[in-house]
């Protein structure tokens, strides 16, 4: 492509035409710029791009977007625009030609539960064999090859990339997770949405968003681009996003829905129940599994399949890595990482223990959390009977003395047990020490995650899983 045939695609303000090379892609990030590489430079949260257009030009971009005035290169094409953002979007769906027109496109986004809902709703395609592609938290997987990708919602040239990749391979949807910040700061731009999950709501990411309304409308924009929605009618914010959108579909195990989950039993260590009077089998025991079930279950009804080849597919579906996983090992507890962060999730997990259960969490909270949600997460365990070891989980600009400090305030208020270990490893080796036969070891917040964030976003590496198999062989030993 080049720049006349971009112009005709894009909003912009003015633009400096001085070469008609080609370009073949897009990029907000200099080090990733070669030549034929557009550089976008977005005024970010922490770096301005403007300050690294000389690079992205050192590097081969031969166009610059821009939002501000700056000294041009005479070899260079410019184009300024109101919005970088939008910008890069719009620029990245036409370089890779519009490949959400060409796939059937689902979103899925709410507080908790959107990578098990994306991992079940690519289960029970690919076992009606119709291939998809999942693009999320666990990284992005092509009809079951995995692509390494950054954040839950990548950056929009990330996802056209992989979403042209999977046209190009013959596959017929993509699954996509649709976090807040993604939705806000326009990382799906332009991607035309088939059917959109609206799963649940509640506290988190206040430090971006500031309150709860602005965090709905945020996941409120993933609804406005889909031609089909499906909210929870359990939830409060899902009743707010059907008041708002009066065509969306229903799912429930309470209120009346147009996909609600009726007759639910837990048996043998599986979850049974209705909808619409087909069985189904969930090889999970947690009662929130059954809801990410039924938002998926209702997501491939709408695309067109029966409910009783639905049913079928479900019964093979055994979970996703770090969502209520548990690890093997020959000490006779139950170990189980998790990839939960908020106080919402960590309830739901202690609750799906059997009532008298003992129950371990090794958990901290992520230093861009307010005090509000850590003081939360501790209160939430302290009233479910939970023994916390409060540790280190991504402190990034703040300290662990002070996330602690405050979780800590939650767990006596409730008159909790706990202790504090700020090394994780150590915090997770005690866990596993003053746990009994039977009783309950949560590692929870990192999940499949392969960092720890300290002194800003500043990535060290750390495997939860990793570090859990050096602890369970020291203690063989």
């Amino acid at each position: 492509m080049r720049l006349d045939n971009l112009l005709e695609k894009i909003e912009y303000i003015d633009y400096s035409k001085n070469n008609d090379n080609e370009f073949t892609d897009v990029t907000n990030d200099s080090r990733k710029v070669k030549k034929g590489v557009i550089f976008v430079a977005i005024s970010g949260m922490e770096f301005d791009g403007h300050r690294f257009i000389d690079k992205a030009i050192a590097n081969g971009a031969n166009t610059i977007v821009i939002t501000e005035d700056v000294t041009q290169n005479d070899d260079v094409n410019y184009i300024k625009v109101k919005d970088a953002r939008v910008a890069l979007a719009q620029i990245s769906n036409a370089i890779f030609d519009y490949p959400s027109k060409k796939l059937r496109v689902i979103g899925v986004t709410g507080t908790n539960g959107k990578t098990t809902t994306t991992f079940m709703i690519n289960h029970l395609l690919e076992e009606l064999k119709s291939p998809t592609t999942i693009i999320g938290t666990n990284g992005s997987f092509i009809s079951g090859e995995k692509y390494q990708t950054s954040n839950t919602t990548p950056e929009i040239c990330e996802i056209d990339k992989i979403l042209k990749l999977s046209v190009d391979k013959k596959i017929d949807n993509a699954v996509v997770e649709c976090s807040s910040h993604g939705l806000y700061l326009h990382r799906l731009g332009g991607i035309e949405f088939d059917v959109a999950v609206f799963n649940n709501l509640s506290m988190e990411h206040m430090n971006f968003h500031k309150n709860m309304e602005n965090y709905f409308n945020a996941k409120m924009i993933l609804l406005e681009n889909a031609k089909k929605k499906i909210v929870n009618a359990d939830d409060e914010y899902g009743r707010k996003a059907k008041a708002r959108f009066e065509d969306a579909y229903t799912f429930s195990l309470e209120n009346e829905s147009d996909f609600k989950a009726e007759n639910v039993e837990l048996i043998d260590g599986k979850m049974h129940f209705e909808i619409k009077n087909v069985k189904f089998v969930l090889n999970r025991f947690a009662l929130f599994d059954v809801y990410n079930a039924v938002a998926s279950v209702a997501a491939v009804n709408l695309l067109g399949y029966e409910l009783e080849d639905i049913s079928k597919a479900l019964k093979s579906f055994r979970g996703v890595d770090s969502r209520l996983e548990f690890i093997q090992n020959d000490l006779g507890i139950n170990l189980v990482i998790d990839f939960a962060h908020t106080a919402k999730a960590f309830d739901d997990l202690y609750k799906s223990i059997p009532e008298g259960t003992r129950i371990i969490s090794v958990y901290g909270v992520n230093g861009d959390r307010t005090n509000e949600i850590r003081h939360e997460v501790g209160r939430i365990a302290a009233l479910n009977n939970v023994f916390s070891v409060v540790t280190t989980e991504d402190p990034k600009f703040d300290t662990y003395e002070n996330i602690a400090d405050g979780i800590v305030s939650g767990i006596e208020e409730e008159n909790g047990e706990y202790v504090r270990i700020k090394d994780r490893k150590a915090a997770i080796k005690y866990a596993i020490e003053i746990a009994n036969k039977g009783d309950f070891v949560f590692l929870l917040g990192k999940g499949e995650e392969n960092f720890m964030k300290y002194n800003g976003n500043e990535k060290v590496p750390y495997l939860e899983r990793e570090t859990l198999e050096e602890v369970l062989n020291e203690l063989k030993k």
